[in-house]
C-alpha cells in the first residue's frame, strides 16, 4: 500500500474513532483547509473546525469510496454520515444550530497535498451544504432547492 493511502486510512480511523488529537498530529503546523463554509488556515483553526464537527455528530462514520494517487497529492470519494445529537452546529452565516436529531449523510470529495514529512498541507472538501441544511431541517420540504 502507498503512503498516501495509509495516511488517508489512519486518518478516517481516528476521525471515525472521535480521537481528535491523532488527527490534528496528521496536519502540517501551516494546514490550510477549505470547506463550502470557508478557508481554516493553520492547525489550531482546523482543530477548532474538526473539534465542532466531532462534538456535533459523535457518531459520525467517514467511508472512503474512491483514491486516486499522484506524488504528493490524492483525492478521495466520501460518503460521510452521523446524527446530530451532540453539541451546536454553526453555520457559515455565524449562526448556532442546536443539536436537532436529524441524520445527515452525504457524499463529497476531497484533494489533499502532502509535505515532505506526510503531514497534510492542503486539504480542500467539496461537497453540497444545500443537501446537509436540507436534512438538518434549514429547509422546508416542499421548497424548490
Amino acid at each position: 500500500m502507498n503512503t498516501n493511502r495509509e495516511l488517508l486510512d489512519r486518518y478516517v480511523e481516528r476521525y471515525n474513532a472521535g480521537d481528535l488529537d491523532a488527527v490534528i498530529d496528521l496536519y502540517a503546523e501551516d494546514a490550510v483547509q477549505g470547506m463550502p463554509d470557508g478557508i481554516f488556515e493553520g492547525k489550531e483553526a482546523i482543530r477548532e473546525r474538526l473539534g465542532r464537527e466531532l462534538e456535533a455528530i459523535p457518531d459520525v462514520t467517514h467511508t472512503v469510496v474512491s483514491f486516486v494517487d499522484q506524488g504528493d497529492a490524492f483525492c478521495d470519494e466520501w460518503t460521510f454520515a452521523g446524527t446530530h445529537t451532540g453539541g451546536p452546529l454553526t453555520l457559515p452565516n455565524g449562526d448556532v444550530l442546536p443539536a436537532t436529531g436529524k441524520r445527515v449523510e452525504i457524499r463529497g470529495m476531497e484533494i489533499v497535498r502532502v509535505n515532505q514529512d506526510g503531514k497534510i498541507v492542503l486539504n480542500t472538501l467539496y461537497y453540497d451544504n444545500l443537501a446537509v441544511a436540507f436534512q438538518l431541517g434549514l429547509i422546508p420540504e416542499g421548497v424548490p432547492a
